[in-house]
């Protein structure tokens, strides 16, 4: 996927979990972040954003805790020779899974960006952009600071909507952790009784 950059942002405030950096959260003993850079194919361009210090290559908006679109428009000067760009949240580990499809589904109908769709909503940092048209929504958008991710996405000409599996749920709230971490540890179990089967 050389022609895909993908765009991971890892730097939220983590209000609703009490302030935590959640790219450091684990689940099983593995980082969010580290859970969804190892699903990414090998050798894809990305841009992690994020102002904590995370071992890995990575880039900030400034100043610090713009927003998503903040974080999107610093990721996107990373990657911004590559012809589709990705964005993805560090929140929903699993999501690198929605991208084939979303990639395909975009180029099946020639629009400017496909994004997944979950209880009925759709969510803005599930998606594959082509490249120049999210350097033409970000020119829209104007200051990217404080302004949320769906204003983004209202900036594109033309919109396929994909039906989202769980790969694009995130973890906002401690119960939900709790849950994922649950499902982990049962998943984990269930491998460990298979002779043969990777954990």
């Amino acid at each position: 996927m050389l022609d895909l950059g993908v765009i991971v942002l890892a730097g939220g405030r983590g209000t609703r979990m009490g302030g935590v950096d959640k790219a450091s959260v684990t689940i099983a003993g593995e980082r969010l972040l580290d859970r969804l850079m190892r699903q990414l194919p090998y050798g894809t361009p990305t841009a992690v954003v994020s102002p904590y210090h995370l071992g890995v290559p990575q880039v900030c908006e400034s100043p610090l805790f713009g927003g998503p679109v903040a974080g999107i428009a610093a990721g996107h000067a990373a990657l911004s020779s590559i012809p589709l760009t990705a964005i993805l949240a560090v929140d929903a580990p699993d999501s690198p899974q929605m991208l084939p499809v979303l990639r395909s589904a975009r180029a099946a109908a020639g629009t400017d960006v496909a994004v997944a769709s979950l209880d009925g909503r759709l969510q803005p940092l599930c998606a594959v952009w082509r490249t120049e048209a999210l350097s033409q929504a970000l020119s829209n958008v104007g200051s990217p600071r404080n302004q949320p991710a769906m204003r983004l996405l209202r900036q594109a000409a033309s919109v396929t909507e994909v039906p989202g599996s769980a790969a694009a749920r995130d973890i906002d709230t401690v119960d939900e952790l709790r849950a994922r971490r649950a499902a982990r540890q049962a998943e984990l179990a269930g491998l460990a009784g298979q002779p043969g089967r990777p954990v």
